[in-house]
């Protein structure tokens, strides 16, 4: 049943109205002393009952765990008869839900605010000893203040991450949002999952599409909004790959990309974060960092898919020495793949075989067979 504004709750909170409703339950702002708060209650009449306790009790843990300018402040939490609240603080704003129904947001408005998701998830990734997956990346979760900084709130559905696990207990996220692997049966959350809504949002921010429309399924983001760079395209599209392994390792490295495009495009970017939390400074990242980001992936029963993963565990490792240079590389060939062409580019090729097989003839059947590889490649990323 739904508290009228007036009604006093639990030792002076004044419930002023209604902020938001959701499947677990509604949102109200409060006034207590001259302060204004956010209490959540708990969904009195859910066929669920159970799941909506539980969901309430993991959420309160987290708050209370949690210091972050990014994150609500946890005051308390309480019952009352079979209800369970939770008080914390009033975010004033606009969510980012009601921001993109008036259409598309700048490019560099758009970068700013996912810079700044990146570093509040990353602070969530990197807790110790457990990190935290926020599993419901969503505009409605996003709360854009006066002073256009990023908020985020409603931790029902996030949980701590455990890479000896297969898969979730539970199955959640939103549709267009929610990345695949939070669909499959045997499906396992991950850092990686949360990049995936991240991209997904930014893709909605920068063309408009509503990606419930089309779960999995994004048009490019330059036949939507033509003035978008191919640069910031292949960055959201590595975001929003379905296959996890070939997103970003990790929030971090997604940062520095949005991070280092701003800074070309737009001149110095200054974070409201970066100057007061240290978990942004590399020397300062937890020792095993690296290494329960690279075993999120699961082991598999085939010996030759474990082989690969094996591989590109390595290739994580190394991408966290080096991000900036290898993400430099791969921007630089997407580019050149990109306006030279398959017809073209196979020209050049094969024009570059033939003088080498008469330049050094004698290493005529290496020259062909690395040719033909490299032929190979370049076929499949076309049709790719």
């Amino acid at each position: 049943m739904e508290i009228f504004p007036g009604k006093i709750i639990n030792e002076g909170y004044e419930i002023i109205k209604p902020l938001g409703k959701g499947a677990m339950g509604q949102v109200y702002l409060a006034k207590k002393d001259n302060n204004y708060y956010a209490i959540k209650e708990s969904a009195s009449s859910s066929e669920e009952e159970e799941l909506v306790e539980k969901s309430f009790q993991k959420e309160a843990s987290f708050l209370a765990g949690l210091k972050h300018p990014g994150l609500p402040v946890f005051y308390k939490d309480f019952h009352t008869g079979f209800k369970h609240y939770i008080v914390m603080e009033y975010i004033n704003g606009k969510s980012l839900e009601d921001i993109i129904s008036s259409g598309i947001i700048e490019e560099k408005r758009s970068i700013d605010w996912g810079i700044q998701i990146c570093e509040i998830l990353f602070y969530l990734h990197t807790l110790q000893p457990e990190p935290i997956i926020y599993r419901d990346l969503k505009p409605a979760n996003i709360i854009i203040t006066p002073y256009d900084t990023v908020r985020l709130i409603d931790f029902g559905v996030a949980r701590r991450y455990d890479p000896s696990k297969d898969c979730d207990t539970i199955r959640l996220g939103t549709p267009g949002y929610a990345a695949p692997e939070q669909c499959r049966k045997k499906g396992q959350s991950t850092p990686r999952t949360d990049i995936y809504a991240l991209g997904v949002m930014l893709h909605q921010l920068l063309t408009g599409h509503d990606p419930s429309e089309t779960p999995f399924r994004l048009p490019q983001i330059k036949k939507l909004n033509p003035l978008i760079s191919e640069e910031l395209q292949w960055i959201v599209n590595k975001a929003i790959n379905l296959d996890q392994r070939e997103r970003y390792i990790d929030m971090g490295l997604l940062r520095d990309e949005l991070l280092d495009y701003y800074q070309e495009k737009f001149g110095n970017y200054t974070s409201i974060y970066n100057k007061s939390l240290l978990y942004l400074e590399g020397n300062n990242l937890p020792k095993n960092f690296s290494s329960y980001l690279v075993t999120e992936i699961p082991e598999s029963a085939n010996l030759f898919e474990n082989l690969l993963n094996s591989i590109f565990s390595g290739t994580n490792k190394l991408l966290v020495i080096l991000p900036s240079i290898i993400s430099d590389i791969a921007i630089v060939f997407h580019s050149i793949m990109e306006k030279i062409g398959y017809m073209r580019l196979l020209g050049i090729s094969v024009i570059i075989i033939f003088l080498l097989t008469i330049i050094m003839p004698k290493a005529g059947l290496l020259i062909i067979m690395l040719s033909s590889c490299w032929i190979i490649l370049i076929t499949i990323y076309y049709i790719k």
